[in-house]
């Protein structure tokens, strides 16, 4: 999909996967507890700040209720668990049947998925930490014939605090500042359009062919490649490592553990002509392995500038950071360019 609403979404997507964060416990986490066995570790880092919550937070006969607990991760041990700085004291603990969850958070100031907006809003409708994404420009030139056209978009990435008189309440806006800064400049070819799907099988190093489900999505989706249109490409990736820029040599259908599936053999690089080459690693579903279809791909991007102020919203003031992003991919136009009834074009004599 071309446009720059799905530019908007796949920063919205980075945002809430990374600076919020979240994943289910389980097992109990009970008081004095230092270890959380947890679905999936992925998105969370050695030193960050978490917080322990449930489904009682809404709940007004729960022990829970309007309460978390702040925790620092110490480090994280593998994919299914973290060891926290200090031990756990909630009395009532967290259970895995009350739905509980650790979520990432700065500053003792959580960020929270329906505050993370598509587009700004003339009124923040609340008094946490917010965020709006919203698209500013969109500006072009020639990079090659025929006919490389370079597209880049513009985008402006606000944060908001309330607490605008106090040194705590800037300093956690600056600490959220500064971790979107970072998370998006280390994404110069941000994910846009990337479709995936789990894998059925794990994958040995040295081999050259992975299974996922038949279905109609992936039907449409993993297909062969063609390294003359350079469409196609595919990655496979789990929580250790990541293969990318592989071609799909053959995709075929099968029943794999009673089930219809896909096997797909890839190739590294641009040997496709030369046939299947293996892959270097192994990848588990222990890790979540998976298979990713590159979608539109942006040759640069980043945050080239960041303002620090007070806005006025509503009735309110609102201390802010706005962030300017702007990222650039190319769109291949062919030449000469055929008009909608007709293959040919009209001589113009000289006068």
């Amino acid at each position: 999909m071309i446009g720059v609403a799905p530019v908007i979404n796949g920063i919205i997507d980075l945002i809430r996967k990374n600076i919020i964060a979240k994943t289910n416990v389980t097992s109990n986490v009970l008081t004095g507890d230092i270890l959380v066995e947890v679905e999936n570790s992925f998105n969370f880092n050695d030193g960050e700040e978490i917080i322990l919550i449930d489904s009682g937070y809404n709940n007004k006969m729960s022990p829970h209720y309007q309460k978390y607990e702040y925790c620092q991760v110490n480090r994280v041990i593998n994919t299914h668990y973290i060891e926290l700085s200090s031990p756990v004291v909630d009395v009532s603990g967290w259970l895995v049947d009350n739905s509980s969850f650790i979520q990432k958070t700065i500053g003792h100031s959580p960020l929270y998925d329906d505050r993370v907006y598509y587009g700004d809003r003339g009124v923040i409708p609340t008094e946490e930490m917010a965020i709006a994404v919203e698209p500013l420009s969109l500006s072009n030139e020639w990079m090659y014939l025929h006919g490389g056209l370079s597209e880049e978009y513009k985008i402006s990435i606000m944060i908001y605090g309330k607490d605008i008189e106090t040194e705590q309440g800037i300093q956690i806006l600056n600490m959220y500042t500064n971790s979107v800064y970072s998370l998006l400049n280390k994404s110069i070819h941000i994910d846009v359009d990337n479709y995936t799907s789990p894998l059925l099988s794990n994958v040995s190093a040295g081999s050259n062919t992975v299974i996922v489900e038949d279905n109609h999505k992936n039907r449409i989706n993993f297909l062969p490649s063609s390294k003359l249109k350079n469409t196609n490409i595919y990655e496979v990736q789990d929580n250790i490592g990541i293969e990318i820029d592989l071609f799909a040599t053959n995709v075929s259908s099968i029943i794999y553990d009673g089930v219809p599936a896909l096997s797909i053999e890839l190739s590294q690089g641009n040997s496709i002509i030369n046939g299947p080459k293996p892959l270097n690693r192994s990848y588990n579903l222990d890790e979540y392995a998976i298979l990713s279809k590159h979608g539109r791909y942006f040759w640069d991007a980043r945050i080239d500038d960041v303002e620090y102020g007070v806005v006025q919203k509503g009735s309110a003031f609102l201390r802010a950071s706005k962030l300017s992003w702007f990222g650039k991919e190319i769109t291949d136009h062919k030449f000469p360019q055929k008009s909608l009834k007709a293959d040919y074009f009209m001589q113009v004599n000289n006068v």
